[in-house]
């Protein structure tokens, strides 16, 4: 997440500080590593977030725990299917900033809370939509095997869809297939090959003469 020098700004305005006023204390409870914010020359700062996964079908709910259900997120979907020679991967998911809201609404206790101090909530929660709208930019980047990152971005008008897939071959397999096939044409090729016919008994008392250029005198 990078906060623009205006937005660093506006969170630490009246001595605050990113650490204070950006609440993250309930990440690392529930698997998430985060680092410290790196400042930038320009003012703007940056703040990483990661959390490792060991299925595929573990992704969309770990995106779910970022966007909840008032985030631009919307209907992510990521599958591996393993074939035999090949496993193939695909990556589908939608941003959609007019998805977004703040969530003041749907919180039941802030809501009610809000309204007896005479605040409209609704009014609130639309303007601090189109705050959102205005001011966040949502880039998702997804690196498939065997194939470079495919990312889209909002920032124009409407949403934006990411369609990704990939395949892998499965090295070991076609390796065990390519030396079956190998060794069969092989024992074929030996099975075929002709061999010298070795004498039989009967031929055992056939001598040849050899050739002494004499004529053999006959008896007339």
């Amino acid at each position: 997440m990078r906060a623009d020098p205006g937005a660093v700004e506006t969170a630490e305005a009246g001595g605050g500080s990113l650490d204070s006023r950006v609440r993250v204390a309930d990440l690392a409870p529930a698997g998430w590593a985060v680092t410290p914010w790196v400042r930038a020359p320009d003012g703007s700062a940056t703040l990483t977030l990661s959390k490792p996964f060991a299925r595929v079908d573990e992704v969309p709910d770990i995106l779910a725990e970022l966007n909840g259900d008032a985030g631009p997120l919307r209907d992510a979907r990521f599958t591996r299917n393993r074939e035999f020679f090949s496993t193939r991967y695909s990556a589908r998911a939608t941003l959609d900033p007019d998805a977004a809201s703040a969530g003041v609404a749907a919180d039941a206790e802030l809501a009610a809370a809000l309204a007896a101090q005479g605040v409209d909530v609704a009014a609130l929660d639309q303007r601090l939509a189109a705050q959102i709208r205005d001011g966040v930019r949502v880039r998702l980047v997804v690196e498939l095997p065997g194939r470079g990152p495919v990312a889209v971005t909002t920032g124009g008008d409407g949403a934006v869809a990411l369609d990704a897939t990939s395949s892998v071959g499965n090295r070991t397999r076609i390796v065990g297939v390519g030396a079956a096939v190998g060794l069969v044409v092989l024992a074929v090729a030996v099975a075929c090959w002709p061999r010298r016919r070795r004498p039989g008994r009967g031929d055992r008392g056939v001598r040849s003469a050899p050739a002494t250029g004499r004529r053999t005198p006959s008896a007339s």
